[in-house]
């Protein structure tokens, strides 16, 4: 399981097609395919991200994990708590949904 979020998360930052940050994910929501969300992710933005996810039908995977675990998985040096990812196979991303 987490290898294959692993997986989709590094493509999409290798081809640069993610946003990181919940202000850059608000922003940029459209074209979306995956948003993922940190444990540690405060529960008014949560709400606000869960919202507009639910709202264009963008699936959404809670990390289990912190904002720092999810930055390592992105490769930056600052926490991170929500990315959306603007690519991915729909497959990989239906398998990390439903194996959770």
């Amino acid at each position: 399981m987490v290898k294959k979020i692993e997986k989709i998360t590094r493509e999409a930052i290798s081809s640069k097609k993610y946003r990181a940050g919940t202000r850059e994910v608000l922003k940029s929501i459209k074209g979306t395919k995956l948003l993922i969300i940190s444990e540690s992710i405060e529960q008014k933005l949560k709400e606000k991200l869960e919202k507009q996810a639910s709202s264009s039908n963008i699936p959404m995977y809670h990390f289990r994990g912190s904002s720092l675990q999810l930055a390592r998985l992105c490769g930056v040096p600052y926490r991170v708590s929500a990315i959306s990812l603007k690519t991915g196979n729909i497959e990989d991303i239906n398998d990390v949904l439903h194996d959770k």
